[in-house]
């Protein structure tokens, strides 16, 4: 995924199935080339409650369905779902009330965070160091609510058939999900290549199926081993120094930075020193080694995933279809070299992790490769520059097999250049 991918998927984590459509389809709401969605009448109640209403009543509604009899897993894939979309509507209410949404932040333009995603605060709070890692901490809590549940899906099969475009996200935190905020005007928004409607939103159905279970629980791993980085340092200094192109009101000591000026020079000026200041003491080791384990996880439910797919014989509006199938998304495919390819890179990824194959290093006059595993099970302060320029990982470096770059070059013939848009869309 490149910068401005990951800036969007971060900033809105429930708004990610819709990224997928920029696979090169036209609006994947305005055509679907899967089956006809299911009347409305019969969509079962659990997939009624996901759409056309706030999030935290769909979460009541399906809990109540749970409660009421025998846990199913629909209902119980329902409830993850609708919790891991919670965890990405709560980051982006706190955008909206520190005014991360706000015009003229220029970290969040470089990032590709697009600032008409959250409607901007008119009077945005002031936000502190400790109270952004309190937001940050609540979202990794609420993605491992999310994964848990998500983990008592049993091994039987499993059909959750979701107009994924009407569903709404209160991005502005007024205690109602109206229409403005369902995920079709969402997609609107982030881009204007392509323009969807209610109606083609309407039919844009996705049937998504047990593999699909493995493949959220993967995402959520990933999202968790972010978290764990990023509260295993302490980056105050940064937020204090650069807060400010991020968030409309950040608690700093340098007022003078709060002052919005025209002058172009400025915003540059605050980038170098946001690069120079990515260099973060490690408070918390064992959240590094929890990170790793959360990526071996992620790996893990990857291959749980291929191995429901590869199972499947319908061939029902699929989210990820295996090569025998058809996407829901018009003209997005796999076939057998991109899923073989995966499930290599996935070998090779595990490998890495678990110190057994070394990450090539980037100093051509060094044979050496960064033993990944220590990077995250004997951590030492990060620093960005150090580590581009290749002293940060001395301590790591040592002999051994090494990353083959013949794999990479493989996974780009398979994938036609477009490894990372579909790296995004697998996990």
């Amino acid at each position: 995924m490149n910068s401005r991918g990951a800036g969007r998927y971060l900033a809105a984590v429930g708004a990610g199935i819709l990224a997928v459509a920029g696979l090169g389809a036209p609006s994947a709401m305005a055509q679907n080339a899967g089956a006809p969605p299911a009347p409305a009448e019969q969509m079962t109640p659990v997939e009624q409650a996901l759409v056309g209403q706030a999030l935290a009543d769909a979460a009541d509604e399906i809990e109540a369905a749970i409660a009421a009899g025998p846990e199913d897993n629909q209902a119980v894939f329902a409830l993850g779902v609708v919790q891991f979309l919670q965890s990405g509507e709560h980051l982006a209410q706190a955008a909206h009330r520190y005014g991360a949404s706000a015009e003229g932040n220029p970290l969040l333009a470089f990032t590709g965070f697009p600032t008409t995603l959250v409607p901007a605060s008119v009077a945005p709070e002031e936000l502190s160091y400790e109270k952004l890692r309190e937001i940050i901490t609540v979202w990794r809590d609420e993605v491992a609510r999310a994964e848990a549940t998500l983990a008592r899906v049993g091994e039987g099969d499993v059909k959750l058939r979701i107009p994924v475009g009407l569903i709404r996200m209160d991005y502005n935190d007024d205690g109602a999900a109206d229409e403005n905020e369902a995920l079709w005007m969402l997609f609107n928004r982030v881009q204007r290549r392509f323009r969807a409607d209610e109606a083609g939103a309407r039919e844009f159905v996705i049937a998504f199926d047990r593999g699909d279970v493995e493949w959220l629980r993967g995402y959520c791993h990933v999202c968790l081993a972010l978290a764990e980085v990023i509260l295993a340092h302490d980056f105050e200094e940064l937020f204090e120094n650069c807060g400010h192109l991020a968030f409309a009101k950040p608690r700093t000591p340098h007022k003078f930075l709060l002052s919005r000026v025209t002058d172009d020079h400025e915003p540059f000026l605050d980038m170098i020193a946001f690069v120079h200041l990515i260099n973060f003491e490690v408070t918390d080791p064992a959240g590094m080694e929890r990170a790793r384990q959360h990526l071996l996880s992620a790996i893990g439910r990857s291959r749980a995933m291929w191995r429901h797919f590869d199972a499947e014989t319908d061939d029902d509006r699929e989210w990820i279809p295996n090569p025998r199938q058809t996407a829901a998304i018009p003209r997005a495919r796999v076939n057998d070299e991109m899923r073989e390819m995966w499930l290599l890179f996935l070998d090779e990824a595990q490998e890495v992790l678990e110190g057994n194959r070394l990450v090539r290093f980037w100093r051509p006059t060094d044979t050496r490769g960064v033993n990944l595993k220590r990077v995250f099970t004997e951590p030492q302060r990060f620093d960005l520059v150090l580590w581009v320029q290749g002293t940060a990982a001395a301590p790591y470096l040592e002999n051994g097999q090494t990353t083959s770059p013949r794999l990479w070059d493989r996974m780009e013939r398979a994938f036609g250049q477009q490894v990372f848009r579909h790296s995004f869309w697998f996990n």
